[in-house]
């Protein structure tokens, strides 16, 4: 047997209702069918198919998924949890307090999100086949727009003066721009991308050792 993890009760389509990446046979399932669409094509992809690749029967397939418009949905989330967890390790890896270090950073997480080396990374063929690409793009900014309000922005307050009101939107506004500008032009400058955040978010750039103290 290619698998070796017991079988679970059926909960992909729970877990994906959490924002969960499916995990055990689940996830390989979703995974192998990842693999196929993004190949193939979804609508030349079977759950035969799936099943074959994922080296399980079709009856185990649909002990799991109650069929190829299940797992089609674990698909997207996991695209929408790719991103989100782009952003965290951006988030843990990057220095607080240093705005410039962070934002080239951030800019670098942006690319490798959207683009690979032969262009369009292969899930905006996958979403744009299903007709889900402006509905993606919604919810991975709402998503990654909630993560910055709870990782990100309280940090920033600590060392800086915020100077936009609405944070949540601001952020939605800012993802928005740039991947609307990454569309139009793949290569425009990371300069050109972090002044835009900078100026939308009005961000202080100066590193903290500039800052005044607090007497």
């Amino acid at each position: 047997m290619r698998f070796e993890s017991a079988p679970l009760p059926r909960s992909a389509a729970g877990a994906c209702k959490k924002g969960l990446r499916l995990e055990g046979r689940a996830g390989d399932i979703m995974q192998a069918a990842r693999g196929l669409f993004e190949a193939r094509g979804v609508a030349a992809t079977t759950v035969k198919d799936i099943a074959a690749e994922a080296g399980i029967t079709r009856e185990l397939f649909y002990y799991y998924f109650a069929g190829k418009n299940d797992v089609i949905a674990a698909v997207i989330d996991d695209y929408a949890a790719d991103i989100v967890e782009s952003v965290a390790v951006w988030n843990e890896t990057r220095a607080p307090g240093d705005m410039s270090a962070a934002l080239r950073d951030c800019m670098a997480t942006l690319r490798r999100t959207l683009y690979d080396a032969s262009g369009p990374r292969p899930m905006v063929a996958v979403l744009e086949e299903l007709g889900q690409r402006d509905a993606f793009d919604v919810r991975a900014v709402r998503e990654t727009a909630e993560f910055l309000c709870r990782n990100v922005a309280d940090e920033y307050e600590r060392y800086h003066d915020v100077e936009v009101d609405l944070v949540f939107e601001m952020f939605c506004v800012m993802l928005f721009g740039l991947t609307g500008l990454l569309k139009i032009d793949p290569h425009i400058s990371d300069e050109t991308l972090m002044k835009v955040v900078e100026q939308t978010l009005r961000l202080d750039m100066r590193p903290l050792s500039e800052k005044p103290s607090a007497e």
